[in-house]
């Protein structure tokens, strides 16, 4: 019969493995969600739209894309082409607001992707070899002896962590070049909060993919 020590060592390292494969991919729903409410939201759609009517004196606007008014600057712009010229500046920022948005998650999902290939490349990789040996080095590697695959599983799984965390790496420097230098004539407070949300998010990020790590590790030396 299982013991409980045992049970609950096994669920930590599965809680682990989940943790360091997918956890960029969770946080980049995160910076998504964070980021939908930041830019290019519906409230300042409202508020832009309303203010570029009011100049225009009407009461209402019928017969237009409400969807497309709201990602698509070419239509706004001439559907308020007679308010235009006083708030070209503010319409501008919105529409921008919307490019930085798709372009800043794209960043980050591109990132998370490639993190999550190279652990399926090396799951791939060691389950390719002898099954039995891989799944002993992850539930009870004390049972492995150096004639095992204790050694080159170990290997693999340093040289996945260390790719990965180079993209992690890369993916903090990319994303902040993105905001900082190429996303340009948004507002200016805005930009600020979405960087300090960014590393909020990328920082507690790290230290829950850390925490998979160390879910693995008690798991391998308690055991």
């Amino acid at each position: 019969m299982i013991s409980l020590q045992t049970l609950v060592l096994d669920i930590l390292s599965i809680l682990g493995i989940i943790f360091v494969i997918f956890i960029p991919l969770y946080f980049y729903f995160i910076q998504g969600r964070v980021l939908n409410g930041r830019l290019h939201t519906k409230i300042d759609g409202e508020k832009l739209f309303e203010k570029l009517k009011t100049d225009l004196r009407l009461s209402r606007i019928s017969g237009i894309d409400k969807k497309r008014l709201y990602f698509d600057y070419d239509y706004a712009a001439t559907i308020f082409r007679g308010s235009m010229e006083y708030n070209a500046r503010e319409v501008v920022w919105f529409f921008n607001e919307y490019y930085a948005k798709i372009y800043i998650k794209k960043s980050i999902l591109k990132k998370a992707f490639t993190h999550i290939l190279i652990w399926l490349i090396f799951l791939g990789v060691v389950l390719g070899g002898v099954e039995l040996d891989a799944l002993l080095w992850l539930f009870n590697i004390k049972s492995m002896s150096s004639d095992s695959g204790i050694v080159s599983t170990s290997i693999l799984f340093i040289f996945a962590t260390a790719f990965c965390g180079l993209i992690k790496y890369l993916e903090f420097n990319r994303v902040k070049r993105v905001i900082n230098d190429e996303v340009r004539q948004i507002n200016l407070a805005k930009k600020e909060k979405v960087w300090k949300d960014y590393k909020l998010i990328y920082f507690i990020s790290i230290g829950t993919w850390a925490l998979g790590f160390i879910f693995i590790f008690i798991s391998m030396i308690v055991k």
